[in-house]
């Protein structure tokens, strides 16, 4: 398997697709993107991590834009993650920088990461995707807004 993937996410951590979707959206991304070697869609009980990688740059306040630190996104994810479960809770959390309520899937990431129940992987053979192709997807996927990850 490529060393470079495409994560697709919906931006709403918490949504799967309505029964049979998970099949479908497997035939519609491989009509999309004929060239991928590999494409797996994953739907679970619990609400996963998706990384970049080793694109990671950094994290951003959505309110204030401060830069957070690693080690506060640290803390923030093990406040937020459920061992019992193996999840994360996807709860609202004091930003350190301004106090702004907010979960870790609405930090700014670079490169983007998400998390979700529901997700596409697929290696990196078509390159980036343009706004089309997303929208695409968007429409198919129930018109739910898409985070697209490339990790590395």
């Amino acid at each position: 398997m490529s060393e470079h993937q495409i994560i697709i996410l919906p931006q709403n951590p918490l949504w799967i697709p309505p029964s049979g979707m998970a099949a479908a959206t497997q035939q519609f991304i491989a009509g999309l993107f004929p060239a991928a070697e590999h494409i797996e869609v994953t739907c679970t009980d619990e609400v996963r991590y998706y990384d970049c990688g080793g694109n990671f740059e950094h994290i951003h306040c959505p309110a204030c834009y401060a830069e957070l630190s690693v080690e506060q996104w640290h803390s923030m994810m093990d406040a937020d993650y459920n061992a019992e479960n193996n999840s994360f809770a996807m709860q609202q959390q004091a930003l350190p920088c301004c106090g702004e309520l907010c979960n870790l899937n609405q930090l700014q990431y670079s490169f983007e990461q998400g998390f979700g129940r529901f997700a596409i992987i697929m290696d990196n053979s078509v390159g980036v995707l343009d706004a089309a192709t997303q929208a695409a997807i968007e429409v198919f996927l129930d018109n739910q807004p898409v985070k697209i990850i490339y990790r590395h």
